[in-house]
């Protein structure tokens, strides 16, 4: 009865997707996966077991590829797990184990394959189901924030895969570790005893540390690559390392910078001038060779191209500015460029840039897109969105509603406010505890006598994404649990955090999530506190600061980015990359404020898991044992 409640269910589903009653096939033509499905269902339920179990669990296998989650729970919830052999154990594990990562319950996914029976008996499984189990458990482990955990299961069961899936795994391995803070990685790094291992996380060191020295980083790779001859990130350096030694050899030797440094704009070129220029003294303090720097005041001259060919002219073999998108954008109008140039914003849907003109941005863009894709891991997909009303709330919101939809995610409500006059009100109407009030009076109304009633807020959220400055956000986080809504997660963006630590005023921001650089969140490094002991104000423009130093560390590296699509530059202001359009795009740390602190959550991984590339998959190396 049930298989034949699947089945109506499996063709209500394709016909409401649009699919077409099949036409009587020959055996030359094979079935589709729907067919598959349908036949296997059919013959488990006409089977005996272990045969019903093993054809359900297929027909499950085909449906989570699908995405027909519910359906999948259906089959594998009215199996007898503990009474399933070996083999078929270790196969309906898989599947829970896939579903519930799937929905986005990690932990629970980790759980099941660190089963004892399975870990007691996986040595006894075929190798190829050894290496499915233990990749899960490596993409579930990075999906958890675990990646040090994630990347030593990768290199552990690397030399099992076969050739190309080698290629890929060691992609996997690296990115694990381009996730790991460095002080973590310089921790395991000291207790390692483990040879591969090791090397991995010296290679690592080598990739994140002294950003901005390009001299050190190839004799440091130099030395790393005598020592490790034989190891596998050695047959193909990972991140774009490959070109260090060549962008040192071609780095520009004079870069004009040019920044407002007069007018309403100057505390914000100044910031960044500062930064690019002590992150070019520290590397010059340790040796490295760093580039002559012309400074130009963009204020003083009404023709800003004018003012670039003359940079040019006088020997500046490399641009950085304008801050201004005015000024940017007249560079866009530009055919060609004569040198690179990174311009200090963004513009959109103003055409193609000319080839040589990259733009670095403190984008919140760039935030509201990382928020959606974190939230969407932890298994959230249904958000009301709470901004100002104004330019500013108006596009953030629509950043993220447009790639949260893009996601799977739906957008349920929308609340604007003007000010602290109607953050009450606007709360209180976006929770539709109006609604619920309203409802009580009708009722009391038709009984004719008081009641005792308390309102409820709406049920169909599940996050709360607030765009909102810090004094906005003190004050609408505490009225969403005034509200009842103090169970809802809230996410939000670095707009709504100060950047330093005030544990009396950010009390208000407890449970917030959101996004902000390195820079602000990691513990100060010698740089950072130098610019705070020598430059008044530097807390209130610290994010430019970071733009500056990344700026410096960015300058010889644009090629590096453009040739190798998985190379980073791992900066103060984030995990940077270049998109296809040339725009420099942060990946920021991820926080949660609790009890008036900040506590950096570790990031997810957003990669898909990797899978075996050919029927056997592996090498014959043995088998592996956990």
């Amino acid at each position: 009865m049930r298989t034949t409640f699947l089945l109506f269910s499996l063709s209500f589903i394709l016909l409401s997707c649009g699919g077409q009653p099949s036409q009587p096939k020959t055996e030359s033509v094979p079935l589709t996966t729907a067919e598959s499905i349908q036949q296997l269902l059919k013959q488990a339920d006409s089977s005996i077991s272990p045969q019903k179990e093993d054809l359900r669990l297929q027909a499950a296998d085909l449906l989570l590829q699908e995405g027909q989650r519910d359906l999948v729970a259906n089959i594998i919830n009215n199996i007898q797990a503990e009474s399933l052999p070996l083999k078929q154990f270790a196969m309906y594990t898989e599947t829970r184990s896939r579903l519930s990562s799937q929905r986005g319950q990690y932990e629970e996914a980790l759980l099941l394959l660190e089963a004892p029976r399975l870990q007691q008996n996986i040595d006894l499984l075929p190798q190829r189901n050894q290496l499915t189990l233990n990749l899960l458990q490596a993409e579930i482990l990075a999906r958890l924030g675990s990646h040090i955990a994630s990347a030593q299961q990768r290199i552990y069961i690397n030399p099992l895969l076969s050739e190309e899936d080698q290629r890929s795994n060691r992609e996997a391995i690296w990115e694990s570790l381009m996730y790991v803070p460095m002080a973590d990685i310089k921790h395991y790094l000291s207790s390692s005893f483990r040879g591969e291992y090791q090397g991995w996380l010296q290679l690592a060191v080598i990739a994140k540390e002294n950003q901005g020295d390009l001299d050190l980083q190839v004799s440091q790779l130099e030395e790393w690559q005598q020592q490790w001859p034989e190891h596998p990130a050695n047959q193909q350096l990972p991140g774009g390392l490959e070109l260090i030694q060549e962008l040192a050899a071609n780095r520009p030797q004079r870069v004009a910078l040019l920044l407002p440094l007069t007018g309403k704009l100057a505390p914000f070129g100044k910031a960044v001038r500062d930064g690019f220029i002590a992150a070019s003294y520290e590397t010059a303090q340790r040796g490295g060779k760093v580039p002559s720097l012309s400074i130009y005041n963009t204020e003083d001259h009404e023709d800003f191209i004018a003012l670039y060919q003359q940079a040019v002219a006088e020997g500046a073999q490399m641009v950085v500015g304008p801050l201004e998108k005015e000024r940017l954008r007249l560079l866009f109008d530009e055919v060609a460029l004569p040198v690179p140039t990174l311009g200090l914003n963004r513009i959109v849907d103003y055409g193609e840039p000319p080839a040589q003109l990259f733009q670095f941005a403190l984008s919140p863009r760039d935030e509201a897109l990382q928020i959606a894709e974190i939230a969407r891991l932890e298994n959230k997909s249904k958000v009301l969105i709470i901004s100002p009303i104004g330019e500013w709330g108006d596009i953030n919101s629509q950043y993220f509603s447009d790639y949260w939809q893009e996601l799977g995610g739906s957008t349920v409500g929308r609340s604007q406010y003007s000010g602290q006059k109607d953050y009450s009100n606007t709360t209180k109407d976006a929770l539709l505890i109006q609604e619920s009030e309203s409802r009580a009076k009708r009722i009391q109304n038709l009984v004719g006598e008081h009641i005792e009633f308390t309102p409820r807020r709406r049920q169909d959220i599940d996050m709360v994404f607030m765009l909102a400055r810090p004094q906005e956000a003190r004050s609408l986080k505490p009225l969403l649990a005034y509200h009842y809504a103090g169970d809802i997660p809230v996410y939000g963006t670095s707009r709504l955090y100060t950047g330093y630590e005030d544990r009396v005023k950010n009390r208000d921001l407890n449970g917030i999530r959101f996004t902000d650089m390195p820079w602000v969140l990691e513990k100060p490094s010698t740089l950072h506190q130098r610019i705070e002991q020598e430059i008044d104000q530097s807390k209130q423009y610290q994010r430019m600061y970071a733009l500056g130093i990344d700026s410096f560390q960015l300058h010889p590296r644009l090629r590096q980015l453009a040739e190798m699509t998985n190379s980073r530059v791992y900066g103060q202001t984030g995990r940077l990359k270049l998109n296809a359009q040339r725009q420099i795009e942060r990946q920021m740390l991820y926080a949660k404020i609790s009890s008036g602190r900040t506590k950096i959550i570790p990031t997810a991984s957003q990669s898909v898991n990797l899978k075996l590339s050919t029927k056997d998959g592996v090498n014959n190396a043995g088998t592996v044992a956990n």
